[in-house]
């Protein structure tokens, strides 16, 4: 999706206006949305519609101009702006428990509704030989085909993108801010090379916001939303990756995690592994010949709704 091609709805305005209202958060909106709005143009008859839910006019009026200049803005600089309740929301997304009010893309959309997703995530500080699997499987991954997902941070989802567009794979980058940046800047040459190789860059924020702390953990939803499983390359007990864990098991997502070789077990970095495994919540993958043997039985139950909702069940649902 060129700026030519980015486009806006009424629809979206009417969630963005709605949760710049304080009170007013994206379940909230996406409900009176759904309530007041058919097609587009009941759009019309938004401000009559809203008033039965004691929505100040006043507030509801200024709230829409600034969106509607807001994703006015957007569209010019190639991001699109799509509302849940509308047709091309990406399918994944629209089922999981939280899901977000409007995206905003960036790119081609085509990947965001590919058979074939597979999410690489992981610590930004990883051990060298998670710098070296990183990019290894995520390449191999998207010569097999799978829309590589990541979050374009430092460390393993740096290396799973560059994996990805080095191997001429589709990716999808989900951001924790504004489309108008890219965060860390270091991947702004990264994040070009995605889109001009036919991926996209995601966020559920608009343009202009800035990256703060809790946005990042809320982002790894749609990371995990976004795929058919997710695949920890390292991770500790405690860091932010485990947040993307616990919403895959949420979401009903397949979940993996590479085993680490013996002189690698004692890391910090990788105990968030080991206890997964040990928790029989991931399928190790522990070579190549496993990394296949997952591709393949996710091609197999690629549509979400397939997907194990019980984390007792992903280990022995891929057995290796």
């Amino acid at each position: 999706m060129t700026a030519m091609h980015a486009r806006y709805t009424r629809t979206a305005v009417a969630s963005v206006a709605l949760m710049r209202i304080r009170g007013i958060g994206r379940r909230a909106a996406v409900k009176i949305v759904d309530s007041c709005i058919e097609t587009d143009d009941d759009v019309l008859h938004f401000f009559e519609k809203a008033a039965r839910h004691r929505i100040d006019a006043t507030l509801l009026l200024e709230a829409w101009k600034f969106a509607e200049d807001q994703l006015g803005r957007s569209a010019f600089a190639g991001i699109a702006s799509i509302a849940l309740t509308e047709p091309d929301f990406p399918p994944r997304l629209r089922n999981i428990p939280d899901p977000p009010a409007v995206l905003f893309i960036k790119g081609d959309p085509l990947g965001l509704r590919s058979r074939n997703a597979l999410a690489v995530v992981g610590t930004r500080e990883p051990t060298d030989f998670g710098e070296r699997v990183a990019e290894r499987l995520a390449s191999s991954a998207a010569r097999s085909g799978f829309v590589i997902v990541s979050g374009l941070a430092k460390g393993c989802d740096t290396l799973a993108h560059q994996g990805c567009v080095g191997a001429g794979g589709i990716g999808v980058a989900v951001l924790a801010h504004g489309l108008d940046k890219v965060y860390p800047a270091a991947n702004k040459g990264l994040a070009q090379r995605l889109l001009d190789g036919g991926g996209c860059l995601v966020s559920e924020y608009p343009m202009g916001m800035t990256p703060v702390r809790t946005a990042f953990a809320e982002r790894d939803r749609l990371q995990s939303g976004l795929s058919d499983c997710v695949l920890v390359i390292e991770t500790d007990i405690k860091g932010g990756t485990m947040h993307t864990v616990r919403f895959a098991l949420q979401q009903g997502r397949h979940l993996a995690c590479i085993d680490h070789p013996e002189a690698w077990r004692s890391e910090p970095k990788v105990q968030g592994n080991r206890q997964m495994m040990a928790d029989k919540l991931a399928a190790p993958i522990a070579n190549g010949e496993a990394l296949v043997q997952l591709l393949n039985f996710l091609r197999g139950k690629s549509d979400p709704s397939l997907a194990v909702s019980d984390g007792n069940n992903h280990q022995t649902s891929m057995t290796f």
